[in-house]
């Protein structure tokens, strides 16, 4: 129960800022999708199992309070949370431009996901979305890759401090290992 609390304070916390305070930003195009890098980021500490449900409910949060359509973010969310997943062994995570590309590319997939599912349910001509792609998707994934550096710091600092405080815990209680 104690690992399951954090991130959804967590969660609870960058839905909040990501979903009144980022978008009253004048130009929308510049406001980082916070969920998208804590999803991410959760892709690196939890198993497939665990981290799927997670981010299922962070992408059901979303889609409840964001006002989009209901139903997108629920079901790109988790698919975001298994492909990094697939490709967390197989790069570099400590270094600012992996960390920048990999939130940037996810970012894209992630909305073409999502323009693709709004166009299952509503059909309409590819040229009409590719300056949604250009003036809007391009844009947001790329600052959301410019803010994944700082928050993955963040999100490590705050990660080794509550792992700390719990084994100082269980050290004070007498259980040793």
């Amino acid at each position: 129960m104690k690992r399951v609390i954090p991130p959804l304070l967590a969660a609870s916390l960058f839905l909040i800022l990501q979903t009144t305070l980022l978008s009253s930003f004048p130009i929308q195009r510049i406001r980082p999708d916070l969920l998208l890098i804590f999803t991410l980021y959760l892709a690196f500490l939890f198993p497939p199992i665990f981290g799927g449900i997670l981010a299922f409910f962070m992408g059901y949060l979303l889609d409840l309070f964001s006002g989009n359509i209901f139903g997108f973010y629920t079901v790109s969310r988790p698919l975001v949370f298994l492909a990094a997943q697939f490709f967390k062994e197989r790069f570099y995570l400590e270094g600012f431009t992996f960390q920048f590309l990999f939130a940037f590319v996810f970012g894209i997939l992630e909305g073409i996901l999502i323009f693709m599912l709004m166009n299952t349910l509503q059909p309409i001509p590819f040229g009409n979305l590719y300056p949604l792609l250009f003036r809007f998707l391009l844009p947001q994934s790329f600052f959301t890759g410019l803010a994944t550096p700082l928050l993955f710091f963040l999100f490590q600092k705050g990660s080794s401090l509550l792992l700390r405080q719990s084994e100082q815990g269980i050290k004070e209680r007498g259980y040793r290992s």
